[in-house]
């Protein structure tokens, strides 16, 4: 078992004093005391860091830094310096990789779900039931308009024996069906 100051430590795994110093808060640093000093049990230490890590970081991904080197993570420190590690296990790996499917489904749903909420706010997206009941409006709509033509002009064609007058008999009928159509139409619409 060796032991090593907090500084010590956080050199050993490249790391700030402050970033060890989570790490004590979160219980994931081994301490001990030797000579009235607390020091940080290495292999322990570094143990309990490689089997509490987050499955959907990479540790073999390397980290810049402001000075263009770049930096290990701790998971690709620890196993740098010949700590086993858990996620190389065969159970560990196949339930690392259910974790990051799981994760990647999750993500992607919760991505698509706020794409359509946003849609659904900039208007391009409408509800089904809406555009069912608009249609059914319209289509009544027009069935009572078109039926009640041939009563209304009856009457005014039947007197008329000039074919220029009831073709203008039936133009303005027509217009007036056709503004009644769109006046309803966008009443609907608006409602």
């Amino acid at each position: 078992m060796s032991v090593l100051s907090k500084s010590d430590f956080a050199r050993k795994i490249d790391r700030s004093h402050q970033y060890v110093s989570s790490l004590i808060k979160k219980g994931l640093i081994v301490l001990t005391k030797q000579d009235g000093r607390e020091m940080v049990e290495v292999e322990a230490s570094m143990a309990k860091i490689a089997a509490n890590a987050d499955p959907a970081n990479n540790p073999a991904v390397t980290m810049p830094r402001a000075d263009g080197r770049t930096k290990a993570s701790v998971g690709m420190t620890i196993r740098q310096n010949g700590i086993p590690n858990t996620e190389t296990d065969g159970s560990q790996s196949s339930t690392t990789m259910q974790y990051q499917k799981s994760r990647a489904v999750k993500e992607s749903y919760a991505a698509r779900l706020r794409k359509v909420e946003f849609e659904e706010k900039m208007g391009t997206i409408v509800h089904k039931e809406g555009i069912e009941k608009a249609s059914f409006g319209v289509a009544r709509i027009l069935r009572e308009k078109l039926k009640a033509v041939p009563n209304r002009l009856a009457p005014k064609v039947t007197v008329v024996t000039d074919q220029r007058e009831n073709f203008i008999i039936l133009q303005e009928e027509m217009e007036s069906v056709i503004k009644e159509i769109q006046a309803a139409i966008v009443e609907i619409i608006n409602t």
